[in-house]
């Protein structure tokens, strides 16, 4: 009787501990690093499996925005971009080099920490764009309305195409 106890009590035990890995990973959005000028692909495609993230490059349509066509050279976008991206709301640059910007970001009302990347294509005169929470399930489209509104801000800019 003492060893089918001694099962029960390690079975809730194992019960007990899987439940919260599996909780703190559902509550996990991702942690982005800056990418590195010697990452051999440079690319902001990936998206964790929840809605609380928006990207050009995003495969699924849950993650997926249009693209940033610039529509003025290089050289004079990037101080517009640079400027577009210290204005949004809670943001601060971290990590930059030429052609691409790491910015942290945080939420108006709960003040949670995002992140948003801007990285120039020089072949196809573009920006890509992405916008991550660090945390939760869903982020109620922050990521959404954040990329959006960096996009008007351009578009006010003269810097990029207006959206379609």
């Amino acid at each position: 009787m003492h060893f089918i106890k001694s099962a029960s009590t390690q079975s809730k035990t194992f019960l007990k501990i899987l439940f919260l890995i599996s909780f703190t990973s559902i509550l996990s959005g991702c942690l982005i690093f800056p990418l590195k000028q010697s990452d051999p692909v440079q690319a902001l495609w990936w998206c964790p499996p929840l809605p609380n993230c928006a990207s050009t490059e995003a495969v699924t349509f849950v993650h997926s925005i249009q693209p940033f066509e610039l529509i003025m050279p290089y050289e004079e976008a990037w101080p517009l971009i640079r400027e577009s991206v210290a204005s949004l709301q809670g943001a601060s640059i971290e990590h930059e080099y030429q052609g691409y910007i790491y910015a942290k970001t945080h939420t108006k009302v709960f003040h949670f920490l995002d992140y948003f990347e801007v990285l120039y294509i020089a072949e196809e005169n573009r920006l890509n764009v992405r916008s991550s929470s660090l945390l939760g399930i869903t982020d109620f489209f922050a990521n959404y309305f954040r990329s959006e509104d960096f996009r008007k801000s351009l578009e006010k800019k003269g810097v990029i195409k207006p959206k379609s």
